[in-house]
């Protein structure tokens, strides 16, 4: 499950946070009892840092927000109803494209950001470590692990239509 901090507007808004804090992990609060006694997995958290309607881009909310994924967590397939940017602020992601396309653009040696993108199209996985970023195209089914030992720190920006969740299950 995810947890959100922050605002959420309106019935539509507020509906989206609670699908994507229901499935987006797929599990819930009683995945753990299931199993007789075992502990609930590990969860990934959401922070929503800033919200608000652009005057440039009427009918549109944009999004700054932290995502903080725990050793052992995973992050089920789903999908972003607009254009989403994230930058790896700590760990390594292991980062899996079902179908669709993004852009990874990796953080320099020196640990500047990158300048030149490339083009992942799936299906594919790749590793994004501290510095890299990628650009999520809509309609891009995506899911995401941590198997590391320390929590992955991720910085997203998405921009959507006004009360569109944050992301959406993968159906299909």
């Amino acid at each position: 499950m995810v947890r959100g901090v922050g605002t959420v507007r309106g019935w539509r808004g507020a509906l989206g946070l609670v699908i994507v804090v229901c499935v987006v992990l797929g599990g819930g609060a009683g995945a753990g009892a299931a199993g007789g006694g075992k502990s609930a997995p590990p969860e990934a958290t959401r922070e929503i840092l800033v919200q608000t309607q652009p005057a440039q881009a009427p009918g549109y909310e944009l999004y700054l927000y932290r995502v903080t994924i725990p050793p052992g967590a995973t992050i089920a397939p789903h999908t972003h109803p607009g254009t989403q940017t994230a930058s790896i602020e700590q760990g390594v992601l292991v980062y899996t494209l079902i179908s669709g396309t993004a852009d990874v653009t990796r953080a320099q040696a020196d640990g500047q950001p990158g300048t030149t993108p490339e083009t992942v199209t799936g299906p594919a996985t790749v590793k994004l470590r501290t510095g890299d970023s990628v650009v999520e195209n809509p309609q891009l089914v995506h899911e995401a692990a941590n198997k590391g030992k320390k929590p992955v720190v991720i910085l997203l920006s998405s921009l959507l239509t006004a009360g569109a969740p944050l992301s959406e299950p993968a159906t299909g």
